[in-house]
């Protein structure tokens, strides 16, 4: 009687646990991967309307973005890029995840120091896309 007592109990508590899983899972609708691979501030600067757009559209609270710099669009997210450093920090705050290629880093000899202090690495931007994707993440090209 005192183990079918604590099986109950175990049970109960493990439908519990699922029960909060799933519905915290729901809270976020939407996943939004923006691959950045340009250079310059005005392309840079529509990156960022997009995505406080879509945050504005679908709800920041609702929607999970990440936006993952390689090739050129790297300087994106490097200390040197002081015009959008602000701004950007202001978008990091409300759960963007701003991801650098540590194999564009490395060909362009540019460090974890370099980048702006909010600023993630991932082994490969196209890696980390592909990754994404496969997850069900929506997928947007910046720029042109």
């Amino acid at each position: 009687m005192k183990a079918m007592k604590h099986l109950a109990l175990l049970t109960l508590a493990l439908v519990i646990v699922a029960l909060t899983a799933h519905a915290a899972d729901k809270s976020v609708e939407h996943r939004v991967v923006f691959e950045v691979t340009m250079e310059g501030e005005k392309q840079w600067t529509g990156v960022l309307n997009n995505v406080e757009n879509i945050q504005k559209s679908l709800g920041a609270e609702s929607t999970e973005i990440e936006v993952v710099a390689h090739s050129n669009g790297l300087g994106l997210v490097l200390k040197t890029n002081e015009a959008l450093a602000e701004r950007m920090k202001k978008i990091a705050a409300t759960g963007v995840v701003f991801a650098a290629c540590e194999n564009t880093m490395k060909k362009k000899e540019v460090t974890k120091d370099d980048l702006l202090p909010f600023v993630t690495s991932v082994d490969s931007g196209v890696s980390e896309v592909v990754r994404k994707q496969e997850a069900g993440w929506s997928y947007i090209k910046s720029g042109s």
